[in-house]
């Protein structure tokens, strides 16, 4: 007799915690990242860059690796160097001048009534120091 009222103590109380469970909300992942090696390069040598980034929440994404050049208050502007449709891009970039080179990943996704991109979420930039 003891025995089965531990049994449905038991069972009852996982009931109730897969309840709780499936009651609970879901969240959506996103995530975004930006590499570039060697954090030093000489100039001609060639800067692997590799961004990763999605949203499980959208439906369509495109992952953007951006650059720009110059030194910390005269940057330059920020253009695409490499596009992915898959969430993962790599590049090659050659370092042709001294000073900095940064890079940044950004995540752009459509807006399902829209179907307009929007940017989702910028990384943060790493940069590269070239010199002679």
């Amino acid at each position: 007799m003891k025995l089965g009222l531990k049994r449905f103590a038991v069972v009852g109380a996982l009931g109730l915690a897969s309840a709780a469970l499936a009651a609970s909300p879901a969240f959506a992942k996103s995530d975004i990242s930006i590499q570039a090696t060697p954090h030093t390069a000489h100039v001609g040598q060639v800067v692997k860059v590799h961004g990763q980034g999605d949203d499980d929440a959208e439906r369509h994404t495109t992952l953007v690796i951006q650059e720009r050049s110059g030194k910390p208050g005269h940057w330059g502007h920020w253009h695409a160097v490499k596009r992915s449709f898959s969430g993962d891009a790599r590049a090659n970039v050659k370092a042709t001048h001294t000073g900095d080179l940064q890079f940044r990943s950004v995540l752009y996704s459509t807006d399902k009534n829209h179907q307009h991109a929007k940017t989702d979420r910028t990384s943060t930039s790493v940069t590269v120091h070239v010199v002679r």
